[in-house]
């Protein structure tokens, strides 16, 4: 009974089925292993979070809006006398956009960290200038029988996402006087203003502006395209560009501490006018035309841990295949199920012990090491194994081979697909070939006599 039963176990067939199950069993702690990169990667989430909270987040910049109030005329018509009652009443505001817009920006960028998190964040030097047309000023205060315009009740708002990181606010000038600025908020969003006297002007003439400031953010700074011709430059202490939004830049240069943008927006390009009454322009349709740059992060650890992971079953099943096949073409080479179930944990492990040094050394440098020190493990585990040092150091140096090509995979975003596809195919057509003259059969009777 006892020679039957080693006799099932010798052959060819079931240790096949033996070696899938393993491979299956793989899953299980390869999927604790991407668990463990998803819950690190929430944690870096929560940092940045922590320091955008204290330091600034996203940051979106938008030109001046000329806000005039205005009043609603309300009649009431009495049934039984037929007398009219004439009632003014608070009405929606008229909001006015300037015609030319140039904005100019110095970013300078430092990281700052929480535990073992680094986050990038910035300070942005604003310069913005620009004129609101006399025409559309006119335009803007022309009442009727049913609206009356308040030019006394003008609000000039310059509209921010976040008021409270500004870091200086250097100068804020407005038809030619200094302004101290107050808070508010327009369109939806918190602004800088000043209330402007339009009916003390006099004759009509262009209401010009220029606005200095810094503001403090992280991740990304985006702009509104304001003006009738809005005209954006930024210059960012950055070497990675990442241009974000509904507009890209007309031009770009990039050099070795940073690079530089200029955008050119016209009014015909967004998705509402140059003046609007009440709420009829949202902050969501604001949004929509907002443009700018991130702070683009090529080397992000646990997305590069995450794309490891899922070659991961892949590796495993490929490197079982081999070991099988290499069994019935290597004299002597012969591993018992338990062994390969050894080799599949040390093939798992290998990525809890690249995250874990990613986190401390880098991706690029931390891969090395686990791949280096997996390829130590089973060649040495091999060769004591089978006591076959030839056979142990060709698998050695098959095994590393495999790891730096899945590390060309893991850099190549563009190209992973097509190269881990040839990979496959090249391993796959490798063990084809090496056994195509080998009779299973008779490797399984030998096996069981």
């Amino acid at each position: 009974m006892a020679e039957s039963l080693e006799s099932r176990f010798a052959s060819v067939s079931v240790k096949a089925i033996v070696i899938a199950a393993l491979t299956v069993l793989m899953l299980w702690p390869l999927s604790r292993v991407e668990s463990l990169v998803s819950e690190r990667q929430t944690l870096q989430a929560q940092a940045y979070a922590i320091i955008a909270a204290g330091f600034g987040g996203s940051q979106i910049l938008g030109a001046p809006i000329l806000t005039v109030y205005t009043q609603d005329r309300t009649v009431e018509v009495n049934p039984s006398t037929k007398d009219r009652t004439e009632t003014w009443a608070e009405g929606a505001p008229l909001h006015l956009l300037p015609e030319g817009v140039q904005i100019t920006n110095e970013v300078s960028v430092e990281v700052r960290s929480k535990g073992i998190y680094s986050v990038p964040v910035y300070v942005s030097k604003v310069v913005m200038t620009g004129v609101f047309k006399p025409e559309a000023i006119a335009s803007l205060l022309l009442s009727n029988a049913d609206v009356q315009v308040l030019p006394t009740r003008a609000v000039f708002q310059l509209p921010l996402s976040g008021v409270k990181y500004l870091r200086a606010l250097t100068r804020f000038e407005v038809d030619g006087q200094s302004f101290r600025a107050t808070g508010g908020e327009v369109a939806g969003f918190t602004a800088l203003g000043t209330p402007i006297d339009l009916k003390s002007r006099g004759e009509l003439r262009p209401l010009t502006f220029r606005l200095e400031f810094e503001i403090a953010g992280s991740d990304s700074l985006h702009f509104l395209p304001l003006g009738s011709h809005t005209t954006v430059t930024a210059r960012v202490a950055w070497p990675h560009p990442d241009f974000d939004g509904a507009f890209l830049p007309v031009s770009h240069e990039i050099e070795p501490e940073g690079y530089s943008a200029k955008w050119e927006v016209l009014e015909l390009n967004r998705a509402f006018p140059q003046v609007w009454r009440g709420a009829s322009v949202t902050n969501a349709t604001l949004l929509a035309s907002a443009f700018g740059v991130r702070l683009f992060q090529p080397s992000n650890i646990y997305t590069q841990n995450y794309r490891a992971v899922r070659y991961g079953i892949l590796f495993v099943a490929i490197t079982f295949a081999c070991f099988f096949a290499w069994e019935h073409l290597v004299r002597g080479l012969r591993l018992h199920s338990m062994q390969y179930l050894l080799l599949g944990l040390a093939l798992t492990t290998f990525y809890l012990l690249l995250l874990a040094l990613s986190e401390h050394i880098g991706f690029a440098f931390s891969y090395g090491v686990a791949a280096a020190a997996l390829v130590v493990l089973i060649t040495t585990y091999i060769a004591g194994a089978t006591d076959n040092r030839v056979a142990a150091f060709g698998i050695g140096a098959a095994l590393a081979s495999t790891y730096g090509i899945l590390y060309v995979i893991l850099l190549s975003e563009d190209y992973a697909l097509l190269f881990g596809s040839l990979l496959l195919f090249v391993i796959l057509a490798g063990l084809m070939v090496a056994t195509r003259r080998l009779d299973w059969s008779k490797v399984g009777r030998e096996n069981a006599g």
